[in-house]
């Protein structure tokens, strides 16, 4: 997992330099370490155990205040959020009432690849690199300080390194519910369509890689891939220190679930458990 952990380095050291020096800002930096347990490719039913970094940043400028009452519309540089795995998303555009916000985002990030020795079920199939990609998501957010409630949205990503050229639309929901004083269970969704490109670079059988691994030629189209229900719990047992744990199940739909690498190699029901303890600046 070495291309995970530079990720999370890289991120810290982008948020590090796109935000300091900013004047009148709010900023919070969560930096831990933790484990999980991931299937071995998209789509495998054998597991391996990961090491990974924590990382959540968020920066916020006097442009993101919410209004006392009707709305407000803002435009520049409104806010910044850093993650892993979500990559860094810049708000450049946002209409805020006093209760929900409607924020137009831009950013990037790192699409994982998958390797031909991961598994045996894809000696032959050559690897996939991973891809830089890029972001824009538009989402409706509660407008509360520490983010309880409803957030909704859509996202665009397209691969721009020219490994897939492939490109995602991904409709997500969340709901952070405070559970106590010091703990908060956030619930979450997500459902993505793929196009042609990206279904085919992780979930196709080409003639070539079908001779060389023994899999059916399988030409995967464009559609719904995937659908996923994740809840995460963080808990706040000390003034700066974050526990925090997390499972997620993902259903492989359409030509992805179809594919021989999943149908028979492997299973259409992925399932991700980490757990991290950080320190919050």
């Amino acid at each position: 997992m070495t291309s995970s952990l530079l990720r999370g380095a890289a991120l810290a050291a982008f948020a590090g330099l796109a935000l300091s020096g900013a004047a009148h800002a709010e900023s919070q930096l969560v930096l831990g370490a933790g484990a999980g347990v991931k299937p071995d490719y998209l789509g495998s039913d054998d597991y391996e155990a990961m090491a990974l970094p924590m990382l959540r940043y968020s920066w916020s400028g006097e442009a993101a205040t919410s209004p006392a009452s009707g709305y407000k519309t803002s435009f520049g540089l409104i806010d910044v959020q850093a993650g892993f795995p979500d990559g860094v998303d810049v708000g450049i555009a946002r209409i805020a009432t006093p209760s929900r916000n409607y924020t137009l985002r831009v950013g990037g990030g790192y699409r994982f690849g998958r390797d031909a020795d991961d598994n045996d079920a894809l000696r032959g199939m050559g690897d996939v690199d991973g891809q830089g990609i890029v972001r824009v998501s538009i989402a409706s957010e509660p407008a509360g300080p520490r983010g309880h409630g409803t957030a909704y949205g859509l996202a665009y990503e397209a691969d721009v390194t020219d490994e897939t050229n492939g490109e995602t639309m991904t409709l997500f929901v969340k709901h952070a519910l405070p559970l106590t004083a010091r703990t908060t269970l956030t619930l979450s969704g997500d459902l993505r369509w793929a196009d042609e490109d990206q279904m085919q670079a992780y979930f196709g059988v080409t003639p070539t890689q079908a001779a060389r691994s023994g899999h059916a030629r399988f030409d995967a189209g464009s559609g719904f891939s995937d659908a996923g229900l994740a809840a995460r719990v963080d808990w706040a047992f000390a003034d700066h220190w974050i526990l925090s744990g997390r499972v997620g199940y993902t259903r492989l739909l359409g030509d992805a679930a179809d594919s021989p690498l999943v149908d028979g190699a492997g299973s259409a029901n992925q399932f991700t458990l980490t757990s991290a303890i950080a320190y919050r600046f």
